[in-house]
């Protein structure tokens, strides 16, 4: 059985394809607004439980949920 995700995931052109898999596969992944603080991962700060690790510092992910009702 073939599955639906795999290598070639949404390459849909003999271009995209070769670009994926001739320079950018290999490459890290560099999130430059992924919102974590780079003085608590310098420190290897330890939370104390998931909501101080997901929700604390995101204003973001607040706005969300009051849009979606929570």
């Amino acid at each position: 059985m073939k599955t639906m995700i795999n290598d070639n995931f949404l390459l849909e052109s003999d271009t995209g394809y070769d670009l994926y898999h001739n320079y950018a596969k290999h490459m890290p992944i560099v999130d430059y607004h992924n919102h974590l603080v780079p003085e608590e991962i310098l420190e290897d700060k330890k939370f104390n439980n998931l909501y101080e690790i997901w929700l604390s510092g995101d204003h973001y992910k607040w706005r969300a949920m009051r849009a979606n009702g929570i």
